[in-house]
C-alpha cells in the first residue's frame, strides 16, 4: 500500500509531465541545474574571497537550502523524464 504523498506526488508528477511534455521538462531541468551551479559558485567565491579581518568558515545557508531545493526538483523532474 502506497502513502497517500506518494500517490499526490505521482499524480502530480504525471500532470507536470503531460503538461509540459519531454521538451518543458529538459528545459526545467537545465535551468535548474544552472540556477543551482550559478549559487554553489557563489557560496564558493564568498568562501574564498573574505576579508582579511574575518577568517571564520561561514556558509550562506539560506543559498544553501535553495540549492538543495533545487536539487530535489531537479531529480524529481528527471524521474518524471524517465516515465514519460
Amino acid at each position: 500500500m502506497r502513502s497517500l504523498l506518494c500517490s499526490f506526488l505521482d499524480d502530480w508528477g504525471r500532470d507536470i509531465g503531460d503538461g509540459l511534455g519531454r521538451t518543458g521538462l529538459i528545459i526545467f531541468i537545465v535551468a535548474f541545474v544552472v540556477i543551482m551551479l550559478f549559487m554553489l559558485y557563489n557560496i564558493f567565491l564568498a568562501q574564498i574571497f573574505k576579508p582579511r579581518a574575518d577568517r571564520k568558515f561561514k556558509i550562506k545557508w539560506v543559498q544553501f537550502i535553495f540549492v538543495i531545493i533545487l536539487a530535489l526538483f531537479t531529480v524529481w523532474f528527471c524521474m518524471i523524464l524517465s516515465n514519460l
